[in-house]
């Protein structure tokens, strides 16, 4: 059995290694046709690996009028083989959405895992409702073998080396490890980075990903256009769009 605290390395006083069960969404929130769907046909099994705050951490919380960090969620996700990458996006969303606190959370298959956080702020309309502003997401990691850029990821998330100046801190270094393995996936050199610098790298990242997207949007353009000119203008414009792409790697690395 994989054993996500052999990376994070949380103490053991603040681990619950609690099974989560369906009915615990379905009890507690009103849940959409889809998400009950994912719930019931997708999802295999929960667990709730560990919740980190003050009382058990020594870790003091962080409150302003956006955000709130009063403790911090670890839970983890299993679905069927071969399903994490069409089924990861919508798991995380699940935990991120309903459950109000900072989350890490772990989908998992039977040979990858992913590893996700988020921007969570206050609901301004809704003070016990959260808003998530971004997710932070790596692609899928084997559990079969490590490679640097997965070594580099692991010594990042171990709870030793994370900042616990405070929960606010300790939450943004687990998605700052994140942020900084997803652009060493692309650069191929995984570096720690300064908290601007940090910020810097999700604003490229998120960049990379709506280029893309807008490739994907003309290549599907250009095959159903039939007149030469029109297809020659929408080439060059995906030309420029990857050279755009190749210009934000270069201030990643």
């Amino acid at each position: 059995m994989f054993y996500y605290n052999d990376i994070l390395q949380i103490p053991e006083r603040c681990l619950l290694k609690k099974r989560l069960t369906k009915a615990f969404f379905l009890k507690n929130f009103d849940l959409s046709i889809s998400e009950k769907k994912l719930l019931n046909n997708v999802i295999q099994g929960m667990e709730w690996l560990a919740s980190i705050k003050t009382s058990n951490s020594n870790i003091s919380q962080s409150k302003n009028d956006n955000y709130v960090y009063e403790e911090i969620q670890v839970m983890t996700c299993t679905v069927p083989l071969n399903q994490l990458e069409n089924a990861s996006k919508a798991c995380i969303e699940l935990f991120q959405k309903y459950i109000p606190y900072q989350m890490v959370v772990i989908v998992e298959d039977e040979n990858d895992f992913i590893i996700n956080t988020c921007d969570k702020r206050i609901n301004q309309n809704d003070k016990t409702k959260r808003t998530i502003e971004a997710y932070f997401t790596t692609k899928a990691i084997s559990k079969l073998y490590k490679n640097e850029l997965s070594s580099s990821l692991f010594e990042g998330l171990s709870f030793a080396n994370l900042n616990r100046t405070n929960l606010e801190t300790l939450y943004k270094s687990y998605t700052q490890s994140l942020v900084q393995y997803q652009a060493a996936s692309i650069t191929g050199a995984f570096n720690k980075r300064t908290q601007k610098r940090t910020e810097e790298d999700m604003a490229n990242l998120l960049a990379i990903e709506t280029i893309e997207k807008e490739i994907v949007s003309l290549a599907n353009q250009l095959k159903k256009e039939s007149q030469l000119s029109n297809k020659v203008n929408l080439n060059v414009e995906i030309q420029n769009k990857r050279q755009e792409i190749e210009d934000i790697k270069i201030k990643l690395k």
